[in-house]
């Protein structure tokens, strides 16, 4: 993203969402291959709302365990430290999805953040597994942009939507129209003023417009490629899946992850389709 652009989204987008503390030290510890169990119990402890989701899960149908539940540890014992990392950060960032007055399909934004975090993690895991966090907090905002345009300029926002939608575009080449901006700038103009990473910055940024990262290609290709997939999947159906196919992702992104004229190769395709319906379930889970 250049100066000027940057200027343009500082000077109009000034509501801007803020990042759950809880978030913050989550990440923090699940990025120290040092942490500890009991480090992540204590920092889960401070939230009663995550917490609470944590032990819904580890109860729920899907993970089917035959006795109940109850307490924290045994949760996070039982679940794995990975599920309940990504259960964690899942659920500390639902707040800033929480739907709105305008009428955008809020609740399909979220299952496609998930739907995209669990996808770009397939990718990790593949290529490059110590990098999984990252990858899947990377999808899991890809598309917070969305949620400031659409809390800055409700009208606009949603005269992009229907345009769109009746245009059969992607939401992204509207908005530049509209705005001279769209939602990944903003999503990255986000990201960077809540001082992550920076390859995750750039993934949330380019993940439009693949082309523009110079750096930091690994987690910018991965979350393109899952974002395109889940879309193809219809996996969180908000507007704009229709415009996207295979030819939409960026070549040299296709090279890098293996997929060919007919998607994924069939050991990473079936994997991708085992973590989709792991995060369809993870979807209904945290409602």
């Amino acid at each position: 993203m250049d100066e000027a652009t940057r200027a343009k989204i500082a000077a109009s987008i000034k509501d801007l969402p803020t990042l759950p503390s809880i978030t913050t030290q989550i990440f923090a510890i699940t990025s120290d291959p040092d942490a500890t169990v009991e480090e992540l119990k204590s920092i889960i402890s401070t939230d009663q709302v995550v917490a609470g989701r944590i032990m819904r899960a580890v109860n729920s149908a899907y993970y089917g365990f035959p006795r109940q539940i109850d307490n924290l540890t045994k949760a996070i014992v039982i679940l794995g430290f990975n599920n309940v990392r990504s259960i964690t950060l899942s659920v500390s960032m639902m707040e800033i999805f929480k739907p709105t007055a305008t009428g955008f399909n809020h609740s399909e934004l979220w299952a496609h953040a998930v739907g995209t975090a669990h996808c770009a993690r397939t990718l990790a895991r593949a290529n490059f597994p110590r990098s999984n966090d990252q990858f899947f907090l990377a999808g899991l905002l890809h598309d917070i942009g969305f949620v400031a345009l659409n809390r800055c300029f409700p009208d606009e926002f949603m005269a992009c939507v229907s345009s769109a939608i009746n245009q059969k575009r992607p939401f992204f080449e509207v908005e530049d129209e509209m705005f001279e901006f769209n939602h990944a700038d903003v999503g990255q103009f986000i990201a960077d003023k809540w001082l992550l990473p920076a390859g995750l910055v750039k993934a949330i940024g380019c993940h439009h417009r693949p082309q523009d990262a110079v750096d930091d290609l690994e987690i910018t290709y991965a979350v393109h490629v899952a974002d395109i997939l889940c879309k193809l999947a219809s996996f969180g159906s908000y507007g704009d899946n229709e415009p996207f196919n295979l030819s939409s992702i960026y070549e040299p992104a296709k090279r890098m992850y293996e997929i060919g004229e007919d998607g994924p190769k069939s050991e990473l395709k079936n994997e991708i389709i085992e973590d989709l319906e792991e995060a369809a379930s993870f979807v209904n889970i945290l409602k």
